[in-house]
């Protein structure tokens, strides 16, 4: 007979992030993978990892300059992302481009983002947590809606079909990845890391130049800093980055094994 909590252990544990070999990054906007990730990403580099960036939007309302046009700002930050991809380690960025601060819908987002679930089937992919209590921007609660969505439907053709998305031609379909939530206020894991993978993720955030600029970009690179050291006390590191680490059958009904099984 099994125990209540060798079952929750053999169906919600996880492994430690750096063991996993193919990692997908969603990002609402540009720059929203360096902030949630970024001290993750530069401990990853150098490992030989598959890593994708996937950015939902194009990046164009980044801008109050009326001169500026939405598409000088999307070919401006897309230029910025391949810069701070490049300069953590990561060659393959996909632009989805739905429009930044748009109409589109949640189901809108499955189907764009689908197709490269299915291109690069990763085994983990990490997302901003839309029920973060106090997170009010549409595109961040978008995005992470559809990526949770996307977890659960993307190893069925009929389910994939019924949301929309062309499975033509696709011969085997990936197993429910493991989904990490950043931007998260109900953490189970702190993911240390390095002052230098902190200064190596300020770095990257510096490169998204068109909106790192004046006091209060400045502000928000202390608070990061601050954030991670807080973080980083909670396991006896100098610091970390918190996310929700959901395998997958805790993603569906064991609800018990979130806080008690990460690794």
């Amino acid at each position: 007979m099994y125990t209540f909590e060798q079952i929750l252990q053999a169906s919600c544990a996880f492994k430690p992030l750096a063991e996993y070999q193919r990692y997908l990054f969603v990002g609402p906007h540009p720059d929203d993978i360096e902030y949630g990730c970024g001290a993750l990403l530069s401990k990853l580099k150098g490992m030989g990892k598959d890593i994708v960036f996937a950015i939902l939007t194009d990046g164009a309302a980044g801008t109050t300059d009326p001169s500026v046009t939405p598409e000088m700002m999307m070919l401006t930050r897309e230029a910025e992302t391949l810069k701070a991809a490049e300069f953590l380690g990561v060659s393959n960025v996909e632009f989805v481009r739905l429009e930044d601060g748009g109409s589109y819908t949640v189901d809108d987002a499955i189907r764009a983002l689908a197709p490269v679930l299915l291109k690069h089937r990763p085994e983990i992919v990490f997302a901003p947590d839309p029920r973060l209590k106090t997170e009010c921007h549409p595109d961040h609660i978008k995005t992470g809606e559809a990526v949770r969505r996307l977890t659960q439907i993307v190893p069925h053709p009929v389910s994939l079909q019924r949301n929309g998305v062309d499975v033509s031609g696709i011969e085997s379909f990936p197993p429910s990845p493991v989904l990490a939530l950043y931007f998260t206020d109900d953490p189970n894991h702190f993911e240390s890391v390095s002052a230098e993978n902190m200064q190596e993720k300020m770095a990257s955030l510096r490169l998204h130049a068109s909106q790192m600029q004046g006091q209060e970009a400045e502000m928000t690179f202390v608070y990061f800093q601050m954030k991670a050291a807080a973080c980083g006390a909670k396991v006896g590191t100098d610091f970390a980055e918190a996310y929700q680490i959901l395998p997958p059958t805790a993603q569906h009904v064991f609800h018990e094994g979130v806080h008690s099984f990460g690794m």
